[in-house]
């Protein structure tokens, strides 16, 4: 626990600490600025916070740049340390002189809390847990309505995360987020490889047709293990298949050349062909029609001229597109021509049944290999889908786990404060969000109240190691519901910190209670700092 904070510009220079309540006491008149809500802060930048630089900017100009000496107390053994508002990034590990012995980073400080305080998820870090708890004005999370969100950016999913985290309910969902985690990637690895034409992506069409031919190409290797003698002494039937292959694909490739003929025999045709209108045409009729507007005739024949020209410039693209993929047609004949000459020269050869058996082990291993890429796929979505759905149910039994303790916890604070009749707030919390809810009355008190009972409850239900609560909290709510909070603070040894004023109107036994408790006691002449720049 922390048992002291020293600084050379506070007026008591230490700040003492114990186990459970502290109390940050102001004054009767409830004066501000005197350094109530300060020392929270400072209680916060300790524990790692930076909320003090940011929100306190006054401090280094009135006082300029300082250091906080600290003490934490873990299992009889005292550790001290040194953090500056010159460079808060840095930790020194001190002696007990408070002599620096070695610099840490903030984050090896924090990590070094977590395990000090023994906290147990993994994934929770000391200020994700303890950052939100500390509730200063100034910080951000001062919100009734999300009380769960540490800054007011911060993801919904994130906030009901951390509080499934410090409930130790997160186990089961981090594993399954792991895996989901693992096949996204190969998912998306895959996907890639696709993308960059490094492996090719083919559907359930082409999955079925490769079947086929991995099946046809599986039956042409059994059978030649099954009569090799027969084809090594009579290759002409292994030959024959090859041709027939062959023969096949050639008879396709002439009756798209003969179609690609005919079309460009038409295209020349067309080019060939130079009829057009022109106004000498109608001689016999202006003859026969005098009344004819031949002006209007001399612009239908410059109409069709410009007509033939663009008809011509198409057709002439279109000749070169039709002679070229003719072109290709008679280059991939010629290369079949070559390929069924050479496999019948080699019907003596017995090298072509060893040709054979390469060249079918070979298709079938790329045609194989194409459809486990599918059906490696195919697992990897269905794999995807099954762990989003397992995630889902664990994660909405947890949430529904959490929320039912949650509201259990609140509503057992709120009878030991106000009493069995009086209405609890209620935390609804979804997979990627959550709502807060304060029944019947939307006053700042019960707000306020309402954000208190769900601190207490989550601190005592869990590994959080301490709270801090400002004093605005308590302005609006009942003196005798103060007071039962008081109790709440002291039933456990875990360290609380509250800033309070004005304690005298919570009756004298509170105010005694509350005295005895202060660490510190601060009025309009005894401010936090040795420096008082009110004025």
């Amino acid at each position: 626990m922390l048992t002291e904070i020293r600084c050379d510009v506070f007026r008591t220079r230490t700040v003492s600490f114990r186990s459970s309540l502290n109390v940050v006491l102001g004054d009767e008149n409830a004066t501000n600025s005197i350094g109530k809500s300060t020392l929270l802060m400072v209680v916060d930048f300790v524990f790692g916070g930076n909320s003090l630089l940011s929100h306190n900017t006054d401090l280094i100009t009135e006082l300029g740049h300082h250091d906080y000496f600290f003490t934490f107390h873990f299992d009889d053994t005292e550790h001290r340390f040194r953090r500056g508002t010159h460079e808060p990034a840095v930790v020194y590990v001190c002696d007990e002189q408070y002599q620096p012995s070695r610099a840490i980073g903030i984050e090896e400080f924090t990590a070094f809390l977590r395990h000090a305080y023994r906290l147990t998820d993994p994934d929770l870090s000391f200020r994700a847990l303890v950052g939100l708890y500390l509730r200063v004005w100034g910080k951000e999370n001062l919100s009734v309505d999300r009380p769960l969100h540490t800054t007011q950016v911060q993801a919904g999913r994130d906030c009901v995360d951390n509080l499934l985290k410090a409930f130790g309910r997160f186990d089961t969902i981090r594993k399954l987020s792991a895996q989901l985690a693992v096949v996204e990637a190969e998912g998306k690895a895959l996907t890639a490889a696709t993308r960059h034409g490094i492996v090719d992506r083919i559907g359930k069409k082409e999955y079925t047709k490769n079947q086929e031919s991995i099946a046809a190409i599986a039956r042409e290797l059994i059978d030649i293990r099954s009569n090799l003698a027969r084809y090594a002494t009579n290759l002409s039937e292994l030959v024959s298949r090859e041709v027939l292959e062959l023969k096949v694909e050639k008879d396709r490739l002439i009756v798209l050349r003969l179609e690609i003929e005919a079309r460009l025999n038409r295209v020349r045709k067309n080019l060939t062909d130079r009829s057009r209108v022109r106004s000498a045409s109608f001689a016999e009729l202006v003859r026969f029609v005098p009344v004819v507007d031949q002006e209007r005739l001399t612009r239908v024949e410059e109409f069709h001229t410009g007509v033939a020209k663009v008809l011509h410039s198409e057709l002439r693209e279109s000749e070169r597109d039709l002679q070229e993929q003719l072109e290709r047609i008679e280059s991939a004949i010629d290369e079949i021509n070559g390929q069924m000459a050479a496999t019948l020269n080699k019907v003596e050869e017995p090298g072509v049944l060893v040709d054979r058996v390469v060249d079918l082990a070979t298709s079938l291993k790329e045609v194989r290999e194409t459809n486990n890429r599918f059906e490696d796929e195919s697992r990897l979505r269905s794999s995807i889908k099954e762990f989003k759905i397992l995630l889902s149910q664990e994660k909405e039994q947890v949430v529904r786990f959490v929320e039912k303790v949650v509201n259990d916890g609140m509503q057992r604070v709120v009878s030991t404060v106000f009493g069995a009749e009086r209405k609890s707030p209620r935390l609804a919390l979804r997979e990627s969000g959550y709502t807060f809810e304060v029944f019947e009355d939307t006053g700042t008190g019960t707000a306020y109240t309402s954000l208190i009972v769900l601190d207490l409850t989550v601190f005592l239900a869990t590994e959080l190691p301490v709270v801090a609560h400002d004093s605005l909290l308590f302005k609006n709510i009942e003196n005798d519901s103060v007071a039962g909070l008081m109790q709440v603070y002291l039933t456990t040894d875990k360290q609380s910190f509250v800033a309070i004023d004005e304690i005298a109107k919570y009756g004298a036994e509170t105010a005694s209670l509350l005295r005895e408790r202060s660490a510190i006691q601060l009025d309009d002449q005894h401010v936090l700092y040795v420096k008082d720049w009110r004025t």
